[in-house]
């Protein structure tokens, strides 16, 4: 649907639209809202053409670019840099702003309609309404989501006896009663199974056709306690859940975390380059399994909400 949105109320939903409040961040949002792409301020150069080049291919005809920084300089030389790369792909600037924050309102200077005024509050957004209202939170700070990937104590998956019924059992009922306590021991049986063969990691992908909000809540807590390769391993399922619910920003925030400490997954890899090239969410339905072929990959039943 189309939506009209004024300068002001655009910045202010930039936070509703990418899931916390950006700082020093160059921002660049498709006509009619068609995807969001966030960068660090000072690597705009580095990163123009790539958000262009997914913004051409998903023949988005015009955009906005939102240079959030408090240096004036940095802004001006950041949101000419986009919107000069967005043309040379064929790509209209409707908007070309500058702002110091938007965690609050402030003043912005809109370079292509020449004018001054004060962004809205992102609180009031339509687009936060939309994400508290879908139980997504806001958080204050990229940094602030990052640390919702907190480790707590490891376990280890070595000798772990294989039990995928109850382990797919126990996550689909996680699922259901979410929020709720996720053992220890269901982490590392998730763990070995995705280690012990893909196929398992494939069925636990049909989650996201549950409930992928809360698929992503429950895999982001059994990788709490696990680490390397078998962290890296359920982190992904927790990435894809969410990409598939329209949280790219989560997504790409899960890939960079793996990436800190281990190479990603073939899964990640797949994922996060279609994050890169700003595949829509709806275009990856089809990597979720069908019921039936989850059952042959699982070698049996896989459990469904209707089943715990």
């Amino acid at each position: 649907m189309h939506r009209t949105l004024t300068t002001d109320a655009l910045i202010a939903a930039i936070p509703g639209l990418i899931g916390f409040v950006p700082a020093e961040s160059i921002v660049v949002i498709g006509a009619e809202l068609a995807v969001t792409a966030r960068h660090d301020v000072a690597e705009t150069a580095e990163v123009a053409e790539i958000i262009a080049e997914a913004l051409r291919l998903n023949n988005i005809p015009s955009a906005s670019v939102v240079a959030i920084s408090e240096n004036i300089a940095v802004a001006d030389d950041a949101v000419a840099t986009m919107g000069d790369t967005l043309v040379r792909h064929g790509i209209e600037t409707d908007h070309r702003i500058l702002i110091p924050r938007c965690d609050q309102p402030a003043v912005y200077h809109d370079l292509i309609a020449g004018e001054f005024g004060v962004s809205g509050d992102y609180r009031d957004s339509f687009a936060s309404a939309a994400r508290v209202a879908a139980g997504a939170p806001i958080v204050a700070t990229r940094d602030a989501v990052r640390d919702t990937l907190a480790t707590t104590d490891p376990i280890t998956t070595h000798g772990v006896e294989l039990q995928p019924d109850l382990a797919a059992k126990a996550v689909v009922s996680a699922m259901v009663h979410w929020p709720t306590e996720v053992p220890r021991e269901l982490s590392a049986q998730v763990a070995a199974m995705i280690g012990h063969h893909p196929v398992y990691r494939d069925a636990f992908l049909r989650t996201a056709a549950y409930n992928p909000r809360s698929a992503a809540a429950v895999f982001t807590e059994l990788s709490r306690p696990l680490r390397g390769r078998d962290r890296a391993n359920v982190l992904t399922l927790a990435a894809a859940c969410h990409y598939i619910s329209g949280n790219g920003a989560m997504a790409g925030i899960i890939f960079d975390h793996i990436a800190e400490t281990d190479a990603l997954p073939s899964l990640a890899k797949l994922l996060n380059q279609s994050l890169q090239a700003g595949t829509h969410p709806h275009r990856l339905a089809g990597m979720i399994p069908a019921a039936e072929t989850v059952d042959e990959l699982f070698g049996g039943h896989f459990p469904t909400p209707n089943d715990v």
